[in-house]
């Protein structure tokens, strides 16, 4: 993850945004969208793939909220969540 005033530059490197079991890996997945929840301020979800080669049809799909602290996001595992515990 990285940071910039421009698109075009100076960009800083920030830490991981994972946290726990399988961070390294972002949770054994691939990053794919981040969606904006309508009529929640400042709060979104990350969509993730996890793609298996041996068994392509068995495929699934990682959604996390994004928590923010101190200005920064955070991703942790969650086996649940509700998005009603989201922002405001």
């Amino acid at each position: 993850m990285a940071v910039a005033d421009s698109l075009f530059g100076t960009w800083t490197e920030l830490e991981n945004p994972c946290i726990g079991t399988d961070a390294n890996l972002t949770f054994n997945s691939q990053g794919t969208y981040i969606l904006k929840i309508e009529g929640k301020k400042d709060s979104f979800i990350f969509m993730a793939d996890r793609w298996t080669p041996r068994t392509p049809i068995d495929g699934r799909y990682i959604w996390l909220p994004i928590i923010f602290k101190k200005g920064k996001p955070e991703l942790k595992w969650f086996e649940k969540w509700n998005i009603r515990d989201l922002g405001q």
